[in-house]
């Protein structure tokens, strides 16, 4: 089984230039505490934006107002099945009917 993830790099400008927000992961079963970036698994059909969204929401509190990128995504539309597809990262995620 695949699992796709989404991540997000939040900034800031703080009194030290831009600071960027990363998270304690602190699962025991996978060892020593380690720094990641606010994220997790999408769901089955779930867009990549949706996921973001969703993921920063559970994890960080806060609201995703802006994706930056969104401009290059790419989604199709046919009556079957869907496909959201973000360039240039040549990453894509089935989002209604057969992959």
């Amino acid at each position: 089984m695949i699992h796709v993830n989404v991540r997000a790099i939040i900034e800031q400008v703080g009194e030290q230039g831009v600071e960027i927000l990363l998270q304690t992961r602190d699962k025991p079963h996978e060892g020593a505490p380690s720094l990641e970036l606010p994220g997790g698994r999408l769901e089955p059909f779930e867009s990549f934006a949706d996921a973001l969204r969703r993921e920063v929401q559970e994890e960080t509190g806060l609201t995703v107002t802006q994706i930056e990128g969104m401009e290059t995504a790419v989604s199709s539309n046919a009556t079957d099945s869907n496909v959201d597809c973000l360039r240039p990262c040549a990453a894509y995620q089935a989002t209604q009917g057969h992959v």
